[in-house]
Parts: C-alpha cells; sequence; structure tokens
C-alpha cells in the first residue's frame, strides 16, 4: 500500500492547467470580491413563510416513497419561530441503475427497489451508517460506509457483503467508484483507495485538516479517466492519479476571511461540478468559483457561501446559499439573470435543472418548481420527509432527506 503525504499545495501540472496565472487570478478575484448578496448570516432569522401559488402547472407528481415518514413538522414545528434552519452537509444519496434503486439509512439499513419502488432486497448492517450508496459501472457491488469507519461492499443483486474494509475515520460521503478503485474521503481528510474486488488498501493520500471545520460530505468525481478531483476541508481541490494516488495538483478554492477559527473555516463541502470544460467550486467560506479548464482560465468569482453542489443546463448555474437565496446565473459569465429569496432561512437542499424548470427542496419538506427562465414560482410539492439532496435521473426527480429516506417524482413537463 502506498501512502502519500502532503503538507503544501502541490503546483499544478502544466499539461492540466498554468498554475502561476491560475493560481494568481483566483487569489486576485477572491480577494477583490465586494458583493455580500449572498454571505453568511450573522444572525437568527425566522425561516420565511411559503410565498402563495397562483396556479400549479403540475410540473412534478409523486411515483413512490421509500424510508422514515417522520412528520416534518415534528422536528421542526417548536423551531420555526425561533431558529434559523440553514443547509445540512449530510450526503445520503440514493444509487440508481437498470434495476432499480439502491439506498441506504442511517439506522444501518440497505434495500434495493425496482422501478416502482418495491421491494427486492434489505439487509441490516450492526452499525448506523454515515453515506450514501455507490455503485460500480457494472452494477455489480454496492458500497456504503458505518458510523465505526468501515467500508461495507455489498452484492448488488442480493444484498450479501462480499468485504469489510475498516478505515481510521467515519466517510461521511458516498464514494466514487472506477478503475476497480473505491476513492473514499475521510472525516480526517484522508483520501483512500481501496480494491474493488477485495478490499484491500491500495494507495492513500493525507490532506490537511484544520482545527475546525464543518463536517462536510464532498463525493470525489473523475475529471477524467485516470484522474479524481477531491475537495477538503482546507478549502482546496487535489486532483489525484486514480491509480496510485501520487498528487497531480492541488489548489485553494475555499478561503478563509477572518483571525478566528470560525472566520477561517473555508471547507469545500460541496461536491464539485463538473460540466464539459467548466469546473464550478462553492465553499462555505463564500465563494462560487467557475474554473475553464480547457482554456486553463477563471471564468469567474461570486460570492455564495453553500454546501450544496450547483445545478447546470445548457445556459446557466444554479446555486443556493446558507440563507436561502436561489439564484440563477449564466454559466460562462456568472452574472446573475434571477434570483429569489423567498425560501430565506428554510434549510435548502442544492438546486437541479429538468427540463424548462429548476427545483430545490427544503428542510421542511417541500419541493418548490421555477421556471428557468423566468424565476418564477410555478409549482410546490409536499413530500414526507425533509428535503437535503435531489437528483435528477431518466426523467425522475429523487428527493433525499438528511436520514436517508427518499420520494421519487415524475416529472411532468
Amino acid at each position: 500500500m502506498t501512502t502519500i503525504t502532503t503538507t503544501k499545495s502541490t503546483p499544478l501540472s502544466t499539461n492540466l492547467m498554468k498554475p502561476a496565472v491560475f493560481a494568481t487570478a483566483l487569489v486576485v478575484a477572491m480577494t477583490l470580491t465586494g458583493c455580500d448578496k449572498f454571505k453568511k448570516s450573522d444572525n437568527v432569522h425566522k425561516p420565511a413563510a411559503l410565498v402563495k401559488l397562483a396556479s400549479s402547472q403540475n410540473v412534478i407528481s409523486p411515483l413512490f416513497s421509500q424510508g422514515s415518514n417522520t412528520k416534518v413538522s415534528k422536528r421542526f414545528g417548536s423551531l420555526r419561530n425561533k431558529t434559523t434552519i440553514s443547509q445540512q452537509p449530510t450526503a445520503f444519496r440514493v444509487a440508481y441503475d437498470n434495476n432499480g434503486y439502491v439506498n441506504a439509512l442511517a439506522d444501518g439499513s440497505v434495500q434495493a427497489f425496482d422501478g416502482q419502488g418495491k421491494v427486492l432486497w434489505s439487509t441490516k448492517l450492526k452499525q448506523g451508517l454515515m453515506s450514501g450508496v455507490a455503485l460500480d459501472e457494472q452494477s455489480r457491488v454496492a458500497v456504503v460506509s458505518d458510523s465505526k469507519g468501515v467500508i461495507i461492499a455489498l452484492d448488488r443483486m442480493t444484498g450479501k457483503v462480499i468485504w469489510q474494509t475498516p478505515l481510521d475515520t467515519v466517510t461521511l460521503s458516498p464514494a466514487l467508484i472506477s478503475q476497480n478503485r473505491v476513492i473514499t474521503l475521510g472525516n480526517d481528510g484522508k483520501i483512500s483507495a481501496l480494491s474493488l474486488e477485495s478490499g484491500a488498501p491500495i494507495w492513500t493520500f493525507n490532506t490537511q485538516n484544520p482545527n475546525l471545520s464543518v463536517r462536510g460530505s464532498a463525493t470525489p468525481i473523475l475529471f477524467n479517466r485516470n484522474t479524481v478531483l477531491v475537495s477538503t476541508a482546507d478549502g482546496r481541490i487535489h486532483a489525484l492519479n486514480i491509480d496510485n494516488g501520487v498528487p497531480i495538483w492541488s489548489k485553494r478554492f475555499g478561503i478563509s476571511k477572518g483571525s478566528s477559527d470560525i472566520e477561517k473555516i473555508s471547507d469545500v463541502d460541496a461536491t464539485p461540478v463538473l460540466d464539459g470544460n467548466m469546473l464550478y467550486v462553492v465553499s462555505y467560506s463564500g465563494q462560487l468559483v467557475a474554473a475553464d479548464m480547457a482554456s486553463q482560465q477563471l471564468s469567474f468569482v461570486k460570492e455564495l457561501a453553500s454546501l450544496k453542489s450547483v445545478g447546470t443546463d445548457a445556459s446557466q448555474v444554479y446555486a443556493t446559499s446558507l440563507n436561502g437565496e436561489l439564484v440563477a446565473m449564466d454559466k460562462m459569465t456568472g452574472t446573475v439573470n434571477w434570483q429569489t429569496d423567498n425560501l430565506s432561512y428554510r434549510g435548502l437542499s442544492n438546486a437541479v435543472s429538468i427540463g424548462n424548470y429548476v427545483v430545490v427542496g427544503d428542510a421542511m419538506g417541500y419541493l418548490h418548481v421555477y421556471d428557468r427562465t423566468s424565476g418564477a414560482l410555478v409549482d410546490r410539492k409536499q413530500a414526507k420527509s425533509d428535503v437535503a439532496v435531489l437528483q435528477f435521473i431518466n426523467n425522475r426527480l429523487i428527493a433525499q432527506s438528511a436520514n436517508g429516506a427518499f420520494s421519487v417524482w415524475q416529472v411532468n413537463r
């Protein structure tokens, strides 16, 4: 097993990005950012009341729900008038393939469902679970992590445990499975690669964990077939060779803005989004950065603090802030096309584009649908649990709760 430790930034590979030019532009842009519209709030605010919906266009309709049916009102009813509800950093995420869905719950349950929500198999693991499900490309193996730091691989078709590998710390985000590697990001900042076949450790890469950070849950993503990108609590994105863990480049995207430990929090807890050549990275400290990885140029920096990934479509990027703003921007320039704060302090999920609309969920269990061009509210539905994570797959919207329960919605138009 190879162990790689880094104590400082690794220069960017010249064949991916010009290090001096890009690094200077990034620091200068973040230093000069002056807009404070979407920054973190220092005060306690009452969650915004629901805006009256004149008439619903019925953009989405429920298909089925699975998991906990705990009433949202029981969780938040006593807090609505007293406490700000912010975003939740959890990353429970259901996995989907041609056979249906595989889902994990915080109580240790892992279940597979067909496309209509019928249970195919169910397994109860001894420990509670900390992250969602990852599937390999051939849909043979489902991987989860438990509350003791153990990575567990199950047979996709039967739920039988194939192997278990204990790590030094818990893993809060779903793994990335590619090239016979299971790539995980531990809560201690250690990036690990295990064999998909046996669970044997292959390599590790240690990053600098700050004294204080958000318990984040960014999932590793592929930059290309041989390179994995991992965002960490030190505000950096690390590009590593997926085969051996050798660092290719490492750059800071989250910038701390003060002297106290809290002000220094610069976690990149939202999974980076790679859309074509564009890489979008949003940090807790308040920067949304867009970089063109082909031209090796910084496209824009906007001041926006979030724990959630952005959504994109052909022309726009959609972001939700810690304070509950929903913002639609030009995906190349960052120009704000429209924004709304009528969901302020409701604990927003990520935003996803579904055709002519954009959808966002909240911690009170509502799904809000907006016209992607005008920003007008056109539909609203209520789920059976809070909505922390959204996915849009094969014309179906998947809404996930903080504890792993999920619901599936049909997109009608």
